[in-house]
């Protein structure tokens, strides 16, 4: 069956014509590019067309606005109806969701199934055997699914694929992945998302095509490279943390929703050099900004999460995380010895907290600064999102061009420009 006999029964929603936007369309996913996009501080990796967006800025990104308001709708199945919105498949808490309203939040993720939002122009009624396959290799794993390229009607989409199960815990971690992925359109520092398809047996989630996740990365880098030479340079991790931080105090302020799974598999970059964090599956609501439940990736865990007696613990658990990430990006190599999982949390708990030094490690005074303050066992004296951003390192790296694109697309030369790549 050729794309044109799969795709015959489309249908134009009144009062919506190909000509009238014809000209503000363009493919979302485009090839690696030949010459290098500006690198931006806070703009998302899609391609923008004519007429020129407005600019609108808040406290910690700025966003692109089009002021194109009308949609391009094409519906695969027939007329359309109204559909309940994600906004009610929320979850109050990680313990508070009982089975009933589990079968109540599918129906309702039943009803949005099969639309697809491409900014100017909106498919419904999208079914699984729209979607092609590009190859049988998988572009990722993340916490409950594989990740594998899809096409749709010559758009390239990334499609995660979330096996439906009766495990209670399985069935949470799609609602918040569907939930927290869906309203983050208005962040650059976020996998974009186009909607999903529900089937008997699957969730399909389409988003945005990314190059890889820094956990590939690193490997990669192990493969090619001498011990002393596999971690990343000072500038690239700067603007990967800046990203995070900028990511998860957004999950904060507009949503009170804490990550919990942050690693270096989590962090995406795009063909730009954009850095985007994905996979909220253990995502959780916060409470009066605090959180309960003990899940997330073992050798990540903040220690005021292993064998505590309070088991309330807040976003100050996601910066330690990413300190852990940020020395494994810097040295190559995970900063724990042992990864049996109780040796590990021993290890955690009561060891000294990972440090960087600039004349063991080669990295600079504010550098090291910054990873010690995210690795304050003390959660007390750990800062905030906000306070990360005022550190000088994430000053530097919002006002210096760290040139991303040219040490993904020739780190020789950026060696030669920057004396590390």
């Amino acid at each position: 069956m050729n794309n044109n006999q799969k795709h015959s029964n489309i249908r134009i929603l009144p009062n919506f014509t190909p000509t009238s936007i014809n000209s503000s369309l363009t493919p979302l996913i485009s090839s690696f590019p030949s010459t290098p996009r500006t690198p931006s501080t806070g703009t998302s990796s899609a391609n923008n067309s004519s007429p020129t967006p407005t600019t609108s800025t808040n406290y910690y990104f700025t966003t692109l606005v089009s002021p194109i308001h009308q949609r391009f709708i094409v519906n695969l199945s027939g007329p359309s109806r109204p559909r309940p919105t994600l906004d009610a498949v929320s979850t109050s808490s990680d313990k508070s969701i009982s089975p009933e309203e589990v079968q109540s939040r599918f129906k309702i993720i039943e009803e949005n199934s099969g639309t697809l939002n491409f900014g100017n122009k909106i498919f419904t009624g999208v079914k699984y055997e729209d979607l092609e396959r590009q190859d049988q290799s998988s572009l990722g794993e993340g916490t409950s699914g594989s990740v594998s390229k899809y096409k749709f009607k010559s758009r390239a989409i990334a499609v995660k694929h979330m096996k439906r199960t009766d495990s209670f815990d399985e069935s949470k971690r799609i609602f918040m992945d569907l939930e927290v992925i869906s309203k983050c359109g208005d962040c650059p520092f976020i996998v974009k998302y186009f909607g999903y398809i529900l089937t008997f047996d699957y969730l399909y989630i389409c988003m945005e095509v990314m190059s890889t996740c820094l956990d590939k990365l690193l490997t990669n880098r192990q493969k090619t490279r001498p011990p002393d030479q596999i971690g990343l340079p000072e500038g690239i991790i700067s603007q990967i943390a800046l990203s995070v931080v900028r990511a998860l105090d957004y999950l904060k302020e507009k949503h009170k929703i804490m990550h919990r799974d942050i690693k270096p598999s989590n962090i995406l970059m795009d063909y730009y050099g954009n850095f985007k964090l994905c996979d909220f599956g253990i995502s959780g609501k916060l409470i009066e900004s605090k959180a309960i439940t003990k899940i997330g990736c073992m050798g990540y865990l903040s220690p005021e999460r292993i064998y505590s007696d309070d088991p309330h613990y807040d976003v100050r658990a996601d910066v330690w995380s990413l300190g852990i990430t940020l020395v494994e990006l810097a040295t190559g190599k995970f900063p724990y010895v042992n990864r049996e999982a109780f040796k590990l949390m021993v290890e955690i708990k009561e060891k000294d907290a990972p440090r960087l030094t600039p004349e063991k490690d080669g990295f600079s005074p504010e550098f090291c600064g910054f990873v010690a303050d995210c690795l304050q066992k003390d959660m007390e004296m750990r800062p905030k999102f906000r306070e990360l951003l005022e550190r000088p390192l994430l000053q530097k790296a919002a006002s210096t061009n760290s040139d991303v694109y040219l040490w993904v697309k020739n780190p020789t030369e950026y060696s030669r420009l920057y004396g590390r790549d």
